[in-house]
């Protein structure tokens, strides 16, 4: 299969450019992972990272290319070739001391099929070898995508990095996939007995960023909640699987431009008590100092309709501005500040006072001395 006939003319070219580089040091070159099952589902390409049987910063010196950035402890670096980037990286060995930790590379510059072994999903296992046109499929991947099948590659993969598990549940409802039994029997094995001491908390919530950021992210909390796939890395959630229909709807409601940020939010926040709001003043002070992602929140938890008047309160603006102020006679200082916020504060009080630019002058002159 010539996985190069599916790409653009764009990526072909950039292929052609790095491919004779590869010839002219006797490397092999691949892509492999995520671009190669796309490319097999018929998938549009957004990038395509490079791999390299040996040294990736060696490589890329060597060829002359742009260098952006290198990584000497992953031997990995960054090209730039036609105003884009691209990454190249090298084949590597690698293990996890701490089950739920950081992997350690053991070593760079591998043969392929050993850095195969070291990926998540059969279907993200597969290269594709650039010079010899070939495809490599050591754990038979193709055909777990021509079936639909999550399977992990070994026992220890969700104990390795339970991560794995999270980026599954993309993959199960990116392409409409479904895990194999045994792979299903690890993921329950994983979260019954896992110990997280040593687990790296940044990459879950890198994860769950990222996941969330989709549009079935939904689904995806409700499996987590359904399952009870949080146990990696918490004890509890405080978020029902009815109530996330409410929880999409509060998004809407509020414009929540962080989907992520709020599902995470929601997933994890214990309580909140109702605040004592007793005119709008009180409600515009109490929400102006949030972000949409906590009053989306705090709406959601409270159920408190004050955060609703505020939607239409934090429109509310001054006609007067500071120079106008300077313009009557007031000295440019603090002081504008304080006069502008007392005139808000009194139109979010009484708006019907303060219906023109006019109303607001007399209010500061029968209230300050310039």
């Amino acid at each position: 299969m010539n996985l190069e006939d599916k790409l653009n003319q764009k990526y072909k070219n950039i292929i052609e450019i790095i491919k004779k580089e590869a010839i002219k040091q006797n490397l092999n070159l691949f892509i492999v992972g995520g671009v190669v099952r796309d490319l097999i589902l018929d998938y549009p390409i957004k990038d395509i990272d490079f791999l390299i049987e040996g040294s990736a910063i060696d490589f890329v010196q060597n060829a002359g290319f742009k260098i952006k950035s290198i990584h000497k402890d992953f031997n990995t670096a960054k090209i730039i070739i036609e105003n884009e980037e691209f990454d190249i990286a090298s084949t590597r060995i690698e293990n996890y001391p701490k089950k739920g930790g950081l992997p350690n590379v053991i070593q760079t510059g591998v043969d392929i099929k050993e850095d195969l072994k070291r990926r998540d999903f059969t279907i993200n296992s597969i290269a594709y070898d650039i010079r010899k046109n070939e495809i490599i499929d050591i754990f038979n991947g193709t055909n777990d995508i021509k079936k639909g099948i999550l399977r992990v590659l070994h026992k220890c993969s969700f104990i390795d990095d339970p991560t794995r598990i999270l980026r599954g549940l993309d993959f199960k409802y990116r392409f409409d996939f479904d895990f194999d039994f045994e792979t299903k029997k690890l993921i329950k094995e994983c979260i019954q007995n896992f110990d997280n001491k040593d687990l790296s908390i940044d990459r879950i919530y890198l994860t769950l960023n990222k996941i969330f950021s989709f549009p079935y992210s939904n689904k995806i909390l409700e499996d987590i909640i359904e399952d009870k796939i949080y146990k990696i890395w918490t004890k509890n959630v405080y978020l029902k699987k009815e109530e996330i229909n409410s929880l999409d709807e509060t998004i809407k409601i509020f414009d929540i431009k962080e989907k992520n940020k709020f599902y995470i939010s929601a997933l994890e926040a214990v309580m909140f008590v109702k605040a004592p709001l007793n005119n709008d003043f009180e409600i515009y002070d109490f929400y102006k100092k949030m972000n949409d992602v906590q009053i989306g929140l705090y709406y959601f938890k409270t159920k408190d309709k004050t955060a609703l008047k505020y939607l239409e309160l934090k429109n509310i603006k001054t006609f007067i501005k500071g120079d106008d102020l300077i313009q009557m006679g007031f000295v440019q200082g603090p002081f504008i500040g304080i006069i502008l916020a007392d005139i808000l504060k009194e139109k979010i009080l009484y708006p019907d006072k303060f219906k023109t630019k006019e109303d607001e002058i007399n209010f500061v002159f029968s209230r300050y001395e310039t």
